[in-house]
């Protein structure tokens, strides 16, 4: 099959998506007619409130258990996007005001032509419990452009995400979800910047020699056939929390085969599995920071948006989420792997070992002026990041301190380097941000909501399925950066849901969900379409397909079951 008859497969499929889509999503709630909301406290019916949209302000009091709960509704006064009805709800035993919880109360809408939707509360003020309820509109048209944009960033090896992020955000703006004015506001939000100055201390390393540094430490570190395996993994995965989990690999590749020229040849099983470990690293090493993988960025700007309303989420926070997954995941990876060679490649390890006997003779030579600077600078930004809650300096801004560093004192040179900057991901941010927005905004994500209501029931066990949900998409349909783009919009909205049975407040349950699913997707390399650095080991030619298959799933499956296990009541903690 050529190049086009490819597109126009994925075009079709993405149609198909996107129709399955429009056809299941909620039609338009009429401007007209009465509505009917039933109000649920603890499982018990306490009532109904009769309104029209028209109804700006409404105010009506209901007995139960001896209480006197209060319900006040603030209406736009017309059916728009982004403007929600917001139900006030009070519980009072005489004069006293009394607690309740979110997870307490469900709002239960029927609205004039009879179509029924339950809704639960998004946030809590002391004694009220707040439900901002966004009236259906557009919400068919905006789930057909998800529908499609499914697919579409599924296949974004064929067509590029820059083609599927513009197609998003003028869709939305076409169906009247998105205004015009501010069709492109999420093209440079703040945590933009950040991956943008990760591209730049990605440059820095490369252009300025410090990769080769860290061939030199390599070789060194790479005493033995576990410790080899250790040192590639780690130093592939250290790299890969300051650059792309790409350009880690790219990096580490050349002189990991250097390493290995003179051992493959004899020892072939044992070097597709360092190989293998070498995509493990890169891969799980973007967990631990904030720029390490776009998929950290793209789920913390849809939190600090959509779930907290604020920057919750930067360097310094994302490395208490990060930091202890991967960790866990590392260090599973690594015992697997040695587990894994001594079954394998048992016949081959005495001789990787005399082999790299003879190999240790690297010499290093002194530090250059511009080497020095270079890792200066390097370590003012990664401090100013790690620092944040000292000095109050936001993410966004000290990546942009960072990239004026490199540029004003010549460590990169403008009119070489700015073009290289990861400018493109602007528009995978930008659109994946619209469409979460545009999902919002239109009531799509309601829906969900609506749909999911029975979810809550499954407690913890929930963030399982959301978590190996993830994993599978991200190993088998869909990159871990084009499936961010469309598992985030879906993770706040169920996050919230779960939320209400745990006792958590909503934006905790967003955050908690949409965590799991970025830190399960990012374990997922068992595949070569699963991930960059599971491609560009096996396109070498140096790591067989079976050792990827067979590592990949047991490291998938471990990692994401033992980091879930061990941290989702830590992440609900700090969240």
């Amino acid at each position: 099959m050529n190049k086009y008859s490819k597109i126009l497969l994925i075009i079709v499929l993405a149609v198909i998506m996107g129709g399955i889509i429009y056809y299941i999503s909620p039609p338009d709630w009429p401007a007209n007619g009465e509505y009917v909301a039933n109000i649920y406290i603890r499982g018990n019916k306490i009532g109904e409130l009769h309104f029209t949209i028209s109804d700006k302000n409404l105010e009506q009091n209901f007995t139960f258990n001896n209480m006197i709960v209060n319900i006040i509704l603030k209406s736009p006064g017309k059916i728009a996007v982004g403007e929600p009805l917001v139900f006030e709800i009070t519980c009072y035993e005489g004069n006293k005001p009394v607690k309740i919880e979110i997870k307490d109360v469900k709002i239960e809408i029927i609205t004039p032509d009879n179509n029924k939707y339950t809704f639960f509360p998004s946030s809590k003020e002391e004694y009220t419990v707040i439900a901002s309820i966004q009236p259906y509109i557009h919400a068919k048209e905006a789930g057909f452009v998800f529908g499609s944009a499914i697919v579409l960033f599924a296949a974004a090896s064929i067509i590029h995400y820059i083609i599927t992020g513009l197609y998003v955000t003028i869709s939305l703006v076409l169906i009247g979800i998105q205004p015009m004015k501010t069709a492109y506001q999420y093209y440079m939000a703040p945590l933009i910047m950040v991956f943008i100055a990760g591209s730049a201390m990605e440059l820095v390393i490369r252009e300025r020699g410090l990769d080769v540094r860290v061939a030199r430490l390599l070789s060194r570190i790479g005493r033995g056939p576990f410790t080899l395996i250790l040192g590639v993994s780690f130093l592939g995965s250290f790299l890969s929390m300051w650059m792309s989990n790409t350009a880690a690999t790219y990096v580490m590749l050349p002189l990991v085969a250097a390493l290995l020229a003179g051992i493959r040849d004899k020892a072939e099983k044992y070097s597709s599995i360092v190989m293998v470990s070498l995509a493990m690293g890169a891969s799980i090493g973007g967990t631990a920071t904030l720029i390490g993988t776009p998929p950290n960025l793209i789920a913390a700007e849809f939190l600090n948006k959509f779930a907290y309303g604020y920057e919750a989420i930067g360097f310094y926070k994302w490395l208490l989420i990060g930091l202890p997954a991967w960790f866990i995941g590392f260090s599973i990876g690594i015992v697997l792997a040695v587990i894994y060679a001594k079954i394998v490649a048992k016949d081959e390890l005495s001789i990787v070992a005399e082999e790299l006997k003879k190999m240790r003779k690297m010499e290093g030579k002194p530090w250059s002026k511009i080497e020095v600077i270079a890792l200066i600078e390097l370590l003012i930004l990664v401090a100013l990041w790690i620092t944040e809650p000292i000095h109050g300096i936001k993410t966004g801004i000290a990546a942009g301190i960072g990239i004026l560093l490199f540029f004003a004192t010549g460590i990169l040179d403008p009119k070489k380097h700015w073009k290289k900057l990861a400018w493109d991901l602007m528009v995978l941010f930008g659109a994946g941000l619209t469409l979460g927005s545009g999902l919002m905004k239109s009531g799509w994500a309601n829906y969900l909501l609506s749909q999911l209501h029975g979810i809550e029931s499954l407690g913890w066990t929930a963030f399982f399925i959301i978590g190996f949900t993830a994993y599978i998409i991200g190993t088998f349909i869909s990159s871990h950066t084009s499936a961010s783009a469309f598992v985030a919009p879906l993770t706040i909205p169920l996050g919230m849901t779960i939320a209400a049975g745990l006792g958590l407040s909503p934006a905790t349950g967003a955050a908690l969900a949409t965590v799991v699913a970025v830190v399960s997707l990012n374990n997922a390399i068992a595949l070569p379409i699963s991930t960059p650095p599971s491609a560009i080991v096996y396109a070498s030619g140096k790591a067989r397909i079976k050792d990827l298959i067979i590592y990949g799933f047991l490291f998938g499956i471990i990692a994401n079951t033992v980091i879930i296990t061990l941290l989702v009541r830590y992440w609900a903690m700090i969240l």
